[in-house]
């Protein structure tokens, strides 16, 4: 029975940790970021 219940929770943390790793690389929104180098904000000066 302990092997059982060990099995289950490793299982478990194993699984949250994917989610969590997932989570903060693969799933990541990609920040669009301000590329403007002038004052007129086209990004060519």
């Amino acid at each position: 029975m302990n092997t059982t219940i060990q099995t289950i929770l490793v299982i478990i943390t194993v699984s949250l940790a994917l989610v969590y790793l997932a989570k903060k690389f693969v799933l990541k929104p990609k920040k669009e970021s301000n590329k403007s180098c002038g004052s007129s904000g086209c990004g060519c000066d």
